[in-house]
């Protein structure tokens, strides 16, 4: 038996049956331990019936005196073996979910004052008819006889699934450490008080209490057999309201935890946020101050791009006015003349291409001067501009970030009071000026195609559904591996992790 699982002190209203057993005519029998204890035993109705049997059918029955005086001692028997079972125990085998009424009648239509559950004990009343009166804890009622066990087969079960315990029949009685009046006292038991009966060792009983196992005097107690009783309907009642609070009280405390993790979850992600945001605008003002120190360089190289197309420009016009006048030397008929205005024509056509050569060459160390200058800066100047805003994307995301938390609604168009998944990034991108179609089926359909490994902040992420296109939902990338999307009715509008799905394809509106 396994004492930690079981109380160590039971009341001494519920059912105790006697240790010492009898065998009597009619079945098995047992003495009460106490004025609280109440004995086991039955009758055999069966006896009863074969009784009765063999004296209707004994050789010599041949009048109808002797005939009747046989039925009427077998009805004398009948009733003993009734009264019999009356103050003997009863025990209801029924399995783990089941119980049986007890009622205020004989009757099924009888009102329910009670359940006996699978091996409650009660003891018998009375006899009457198909129904026993019985008593079990604080219920009093009617039982139909076929639902419960009784005589040898209740004893059985009492001696299987019963609990040995001993009550005290003192003021007080000390616990000691060894079955011996010399050995240390540990613990002390009460009148009345009820113990898990380990070992009967005779002159001394080891015990069970909630301190522990120790050794009292066996003329101090009185040995019985537990078994539980009957739930009155009011007993019931209390359970289930127990039941219902301590789960009730469960409930909101697992609330209470979600809603605090909820909180720190969102506590810890603005600081994450406000650490990037801390960290992009450090970045960005270093790149800024960088670039202000390095500026002549760029500029001085622009400078010359610039002057270098001038340049062209005018040789250009200059090569065109020539060729004109060539063109017309032609026509005049001067062939002298009209030779010297084509070599001069040629040579500004020449002093043209050789002026383009140069402003294409110094537009291109123009170009290659900034990106050196963003290249020993260490930074994507597609994320950053020199008045030092936030590049359209993170303007996106910024936005889009602010309306975590708020409700998803099917349909809706809404970042505050409700938007589904293609309803957010088309509201999102429109505050930005940027228009996109209505549903992620058709948004899948637009922008230009990146591939999943060259994502960035402000790209549209697709995953397979029912939708057009075969397209269920579309999430926004923020940076860092996580996406922002109005997932649900149940989450609203949350940040997840970029492969709590794996999306099937990527536009970007923002290029």
């Amino acid at each position: 038996m396994n004492k930690g699982m079981k109380k160590h002190v039971m009341k001494a209203a519920a059912c105790f049956l006697a240790g010492s057993m009898t065998v009597g005519a009619f079945g098995t029998g047992a003495m009460a331990a106490g004025e609280s204890l109440v004995g086991i035993g039955a009758v055999s109705l069966d006896s009863v019936e074969e009784t009765e049997e063999v004296q209707e059918t004994e050789a010599g029955v041949d009048t109808i005196e002797e005939t009747e005086a046989a039925a009427e001692e077998a009805s004398v028997e009948e009733t003993e073996a009734a009264e019999n079972v009356i103050n003997t125990i009863a025990v209801a085998q029924l399995g783990e979910d089941s119980y049986i009424n007890i009622r205020t009648e004989p009757s099924t239509e009888s009102d329910i004052v009670g359940k006996l559950y699978d091996s409650n004990a009660a003891t018998i009343l009375a006899d009457e008819g198909e129904w026993y009166l019985i008593q079990s804890g604080n219920c009093q009622g009617y039982v139909a006889k076929y639902l419960l066990t009784t005589g040898e087969a209740a004893a059985q079960v009492v001696a299987e699934v019963g609990t040995p315990v001993a009550q005290v029949n003192t003021e007080a009685l000390m616990v000691r450490a060894d079955a011996s009046e010399d050995a240390e006292v540990v613990d002390m038991v009460t009148a009345d008080q009820i113990v898990y009966l380990e070992e009967d060792l005779g002159g001394w009983a080891k015990i069970s209490t909630a301190n522990g196992t120790g050794y009292v005097s066996a003329d101090y107690v009185s040995y019985a057999t537990y078994l539980p009783q009957a739930e009155s309907v009011e007993e019931e009642a209390a359970r289930i309201e127990a039941e219902n609070a301590a789960w009730e009280a469960y409930v909101a405390e697992q609330e209470a935890a979600y809603a605090a993790y909820v909180a720190q979850q969102e506590a810890e992600y603005q600081a994450y946020l406000e650490q990037q945001q801390a960290e992009w605008e450090a970045q960005n003002q270093a790149w800024i101050e960088y670039l202000e120190s390095q500026g002549q360089y760029a500029d001085d190289a622009q400078a010359a791009a610039d002057q270098a197309a001038a340049d062209q420009a005018y040789y250009d016009q200059v090569a065109a006015d020539a060729q004109a006048a060539a063109d017309e030397a032609a026509w005049s008929g001067d062939e002298e003349a009209a030779v010297a205005a084509q070599a001069a024509a040629d040579q500004a056509a020449a002093d043209a291409a050789a002026a383009a050569d140069t402003a294409y060459q110094a537009q291109a160390a123009a170009d290659a001067a900034v990106q050196d200058v963003l290249d020993n800066a260490g930074i994507d100047a597609s994320q950053v501009t020199t008045d030092g805003t936030s590049s359209l994307r993170q303007q996106v995301v910024d936005y889009a970030l602010q309306f975590v938390g708020n409700p998803y609604v099917w349909g809706g168009t809404s970042l505050t009071s409700g938007a589904d998944c293609s309803g957010f990034t088309q509201s999102v991108l429109a505050d930005n000026g940027v228009s996109v179609s209505r549903t992620a089926g058709q948004q899948s359909q637009g922008g230009t195609s990146v591939d999943l490994d060259s994502i960035q902040p402000g790209d549209l992420l697709f995953y397979e559904g029912s939708g057009d296109y075969g397209i269920g939902h579309v999430s926004m990338y923020i940076g860092n591996g996580q996406v922002v999307h109005a997932s649900n009715s149940t989450d609203g509008i949350i940040v997840s992790d970029v492969d709590y799905r794996t999306p099937v394809s990527a536009k970007s509106y923002l290029d």
